[in-house]
């Protein structure tokens, strides 16, 4: 983007494998912003902000919404759970956030119902890719096999065919893994008529929040406001591009910002990659910096609180991945960087970054498409100070750190000049 070009519309990207503290950079970053949008993903994930004494976990609607400035809109691109959607909502009356005239849900949000989670624990329990068994799949393939049931549906006169044909649907898929299973008394999933009556109930309680957010998106942005768009989950994680089949349903890349809203690539004026200053992932696959040191690893864990916000899952811990972080660069087009955790490794007496990757061919300083991370034999590691990462990055990487998180409350937190001039 030009020198000095104003932001209007800033776009957020994870560039690992998720859980690296987007939560509290948009939080931080919203006080500066008029929409806040979250535009992919579901509740399998968890953005946390701490406020004061208060730790918000949010899992669909955005960070923003904590921010009395900034509307918060759950874009198209979001897959929502009712239970939990209700759930956020009751916790953000419970810490008296005001959003009645700030919150806005697009009709056209796909929902991840019953069936959708048994058919995730079914096909987990077979191929162990390690989901959050929270149904987000599963709604993403009846979406693509134009079963899906939206929003706008529920206001629908064919909600209850649409329903029916759902859950006939399903019981065939959930069949294939359990034969006996719809004539067995031992579990269930609720019936259409439950279904029914459960998304009435729903539509009730979110209907004066529900719109058409593409066309909300586009007048408030062609009227000069100013727009965060918040993804979840990480570069490393996205469907196309990330470490295929160990990765999320949706696009976590910046082509979901795109799908996500219903905005143009031209609308996005500028892309904030945030990196923690270690790796972490949730779940199977592969994983080149890991740390073997089980006992070192623990310590970060413990010291960064590295559990799902979702699940509770103990997050795997790995160094920071250069060569991964240069393909992440180019997937995601980062203009900036926000590093986070840096204060994290200050706890433990060394800290390291992987330099290159082995491989039965050679050395390799950059993942790219051609290689199964699976064939890394092993990786070169190389020391460096907690203080010296955010100029490692910026070397290597030829990318300016404009953020510094360096704890856990909202305003720990440094911002560079540059940043504050394009966004203010």
């Amino acid at each position: 983007m030009g020198k000095n070009r104003k932001i209007q519309t800033l776009l957020i990207i994870g560039a690992q494998w998720g859980d690296e503290g987007k939560g509290k950079i948009v939080d931080y970053l919203s006080k500066y912003f008029d929409y806040s949008v979250r535009f992919q993903g579901g509740p399998n994930a968890g953005h946390t902000v701490v406020v004061g004494e208060k730790k918000i976990v949010l899992h669909t609607i955005p960070s923003g919404i904590l921010r009395e400035n900034c509307c918060a809109i759950i874009s198209n691109g979001v897959i929502i759970d009712p239970d939990i959607l209700e759930k956020e909502i009751q916790e953000l009356r419970k810490n008296n956030v005001e959003f009645e005239k700030r919150l806005f849900i697009s009709n056209l949000c796909h929902l991840i119902l019953p069936f959708h989670k048994k058919i995730d624990e079914l096909s987990d329990r077979e191929r162990k890719i390690g989901t959050t068994k929270m149904g987000v799949g599963p709604a993403v393939e009846f979406k693509v096999a134009r079963r899906g049931i939206r929003i706008k549906d529920i206001f629908s006169q064919n909600l209850k065919s649409l329903i029916k044909d759902a859950v006939d649907y399903s019981l065939k898929i959930i069949c294939l893994y359990e034969k006996d299973f719809v004539n067995s008394h031992n579990e269930k999933i609720p019936s259409a008529e439950e279904i029914y009556d459960k998304l009435m109930r729903f539509g009730e309680k979110i209907q004066n929040f529900v719109t058409d957010t593409q066309k909300l998106l586009r007048n408030e942005i062609d009227r000069g406001k100013k727009v965060i768009l918040e993804g979840a989950q990480g570069i490393m994680l996205d469907i196309e591009f990330g470490t295929y089949p160990f990765v999320t349903s949706t696009n976590s890349s910046p082509g979901g910002a795109i799908s996500g809203t219903g905005l143009s690539p031209k609308d996005i004026d500028a892309i904030l990659g945030v990196v923690k200053s270690y790796s972490t992932r949730v779940g199977m696959g592969p994983f080149p910096s890991e740390i073997k040191d089980e006992e070192k690893s623990e310590l970060i864990r413990k010291v960064g609180g590295e559990y799902g916000s979702t699940t509770g899952r103990p997050r795997r811990i790995g160094w920071l991945d250069l060569p991964l972080l240069r393909y992440s660069k180019k997937i995601g087009c980062f203009d900036f960087i926000a590093l986070t955790k840096s204060d994290i490794l200050k706890t433990i007496k060394e800290s390291f970054y992987v330099k290159k990757y082995i491989t039965a061919d050679g050395e390799i300083d950059e993942v790219d498409s051609s290689l199964n991370l699976e064939d890394i034999k092993e990786v070169v590691l190389e020391k460096v100070e907690p203080d010296k990462i955010k100029n490692l990055l910026e070397n290597e990487l030829n990318i300016k750190v404009v953020i510094n998180s360096r704890g856990p409350e909202r305003n720990q937190i440094d911002i560079s000049e540059e940043l504050l001039e394009k966004i203010s």
